[in-house]
């Protein structure tokens, strides 16, 4: 189990003269073995703050401390080893390798570390006994249904055993019920692995599952919560307008961001790699940002 402390983060995005605060002084304590939902309108800084815990970002300002140690001043060795063996990341648009069986996307992950083949596999399986596919372990991720997919996301972010699980808008895709089976699943496994679980969501009925819940607004958290203390919606109303603006304004910056990493990448300053890691991390917050605004349209 993890703890994760966040004091005073500030997150800004430029693009030209542009600034975008992205996180403004936001602090935040979620302790060893807790379900927390981060919950709150979109473009409120709920994505940010997760790829800052998970390492796949950096703040601006403020210290994030997870089980003790100050992971803002890791190196980036450092930084790709805290993501390869303490956190496990489920996201929106599943991110599994389509070529691969459900059993070898669980396994990949534990390739990387140099786990056995054998062990690895052994785990694998009982991963996905665990989301309840084990009888689907040898289909690829397109004969799968949204909801089974995301149940393998699930077992590949367990792969490595790690501590802490941050998930984000992981219902994003599926249908209602789904996606009340997915945040059960969540929940049921927090109670049996003993796992910390941040998971962020823009859909406040899902919270209700959670530990308890932390409103965020305009990069900060403005409360935190236990479920059955108030009515979220109250809480969570922001004008359509608003929120139309900022995402808007966010993807804009988002498409900025991929052209000046397509020069830095001509130019030399970066490898091929971090272009990659990079350029996945940004696409996965540009598509969210897409799909919610295209929903906002109907």
């Amino acid at each position: 189990m993890s703890s994760v402390i966040c004091e005073n983060i500030i997150k800004i995005y430029k693009s030209g003269e542009i600034t975008s605060v992205a996180l403004s002084d936001l602090s935040i304590h979620v302790n060893e073995g807790e379900f927390r939902v981060i919950a709150g309108p979109s473009g409120s800084g709920k994505t940010t703050l997760l790829n800052l815990i998970g390492a796949i970002d950096t703040p601006d300002a403020g210290r994030i401390i997870v089980d003790g140690e100050d992971i803002t001043k890791y190196t980036e060795e450092q930084r790709i080893e805290y993501r390869r063996r303490k956190v496990g990341f489920v996201f929106q648009f599943f991110n599994l390798i389509p070529y691969l069986t459900a059993l070898e996307n669980v396994e990949f992950p534990m390739i990387v570390i140099g786990i056995p083949r054998e062990q690895r596999k052994k785990r694998a399986i009982e991963l996905l006994k665990l989301v309840g596919l084990e009888h689907k372990k040898d289909n690829k991720p397109n004969e799968l249904s949204g909801g089974e997919q995301q149940r393998v996301s699930i077992a590949v972010a367990l792969a490595n055993d790690p501590p802490l699980i941050l998930a984000d808008e992981p219902t994003g895709e599926l249908d209602f019920e789904t996606s009340r089976q997915i945040v059960k699943l969540f929940r049921d496994l927090h109670k049996e692995l003993n796992k910390t679980i941040i998971m962020v969501t823009h859909d406040f009925s899902l919270a209700m599952y959670a530990d308890r819940i932390s409103i965020l607004r305009d990069g900060k958290v403005i409360e935190t919560l236990s479920p059955a203390e108030k009515d979220l919606a109250s809480i969570l109303y922001v004008p359509k307008e608003n929120i139309w603006e900022s995402l808007e304004a966010r993807k804009k910056a988002l498409e900025d961001e991929i052209r000046r990493l397509e020069n830095d990448f001509k130019n030399g300053h970066i490898t091929l790699d971090q272009l990659v890691e990079r350029y996945l991390r940004i696409k996965r917050e540009l598509d969210s940002i897409e799909s919610k605004l295209n929903e906002m349209k109907i």
